[in-house]
């Protein structure tokens, strides 16, 4: 049961870091938003889409930490995919961050 909170915190501060680098990348002009739900909140609002992102990931969380004592396997093995997923995105922006700073030295 730790483990499925600690997998849940983790998967927080992923996306936080995730909602962060997007609006930086994308205000600066330096990237897009790859997902196109997400990218229609953005194109409205840097608001909305943050609004848009907390919201479905809260509900998403919610859902999956509501089910841990039912199934806690698969919830386990569902957090740890969507850990691991957000670990390849959060190395993609830190890529990003180094281009931009060995490119501008």
């Amino acid at each position: 049961m730790r483990k499925i909170v600690r997998l849940v915190y983790v998967l927080a501060i992923f996306i936080l870091i995730d909602l962060t680098a997007t609006i930086f990348w994308v205000a600066n002009d330096l990237g897009y938003e790859a997902n196109p739900i997400m990218a229609f909140f953005l194109d409205i609002s840097p608001l909305m889409f943050v609004i848009a992102k907390l919201g479905l990931s809260a509900v998403g969380i919610w859902i999956l930490y509501s089910f841990r004592k039912r199934v806690t396997h698969k919830i386990f093995t569902i957090l740890l995919a969507l850990n691991l997923v957000y670990i390849a995105i959060f190395a993609y922006h830190l890529w990003g961050i180094l281009f931009l700073l060995f490119s501008t030295i």
